[in-house]
């Protein structure tokens, strides 16, 4: 799906649609349903768009647009929202997504073949991997980051 495809979906899929939703990012309904089709000349802007995914909590426009760009996202865990510094904490998170991961490739290829929805599990599990790790690393450098950012070694 593109980008364009993904925002008028997201839109009119929207409970009550752009009628709805379009006060909540400060525009009339009738101009957000232009700015999402494809007629006429008003366009859909990025700090627009930026609103419709928060508002609606529908991913599909940063999603399609990750997409046409060659990439994906990955949603945050809750690991990096918490902001919990205990070290050991953050190592037995890390260590439980370490084994989501080989979990699911053991998982995806015992019959040789992985599947679309086996490779997206996959890149979630190691996307869950890598947050626990960048976590891990936080809470080992903030005790040190004070003493540092005032010249000194901590």
């Amino acid at each position: 799906m593109n980008v364009t495809d993904a925002a008028y979906n997201v839109v009119h899929d929207y409970p009550g649609g752009a009628d709805s939703l379009g006060p909540r990012v400060s525009k009339a309904g009738t101009t957000l349903s232009h700015e999402v089709s494809r007629t006429g000349t008003a366009k859909l802007g990025l700090e627009t768009a930026v609103a419709i995914t928060v508002l609606s909590g529908d991913q599909r426009i940063l999603d399609a647009f990750a997409a046409q760009c060659g990439r994906f996202t990955l949603p945050l865990p809750e690991v990096l929202q918490e902001g919990g510094d205990n070290v050991l904490a953050r190592l037995g998170d890390m260590l439980r997504e370490q084994s989501d991961v080989v979990h699911a490739v053991t998982k995806a290829s015992a019959d040789g073949v992985y599947t679309p929805n086996e490779r997206k599990q996959i890149g979630y599990e190691v996307g869950q991997l890598i947050a626990t790790a960048t976590a891990l690393m936080r809470a080992l450098d903030a005790p040190h980051l004070p003493a540092e950012q005032q010249g000194g070694a901590a």
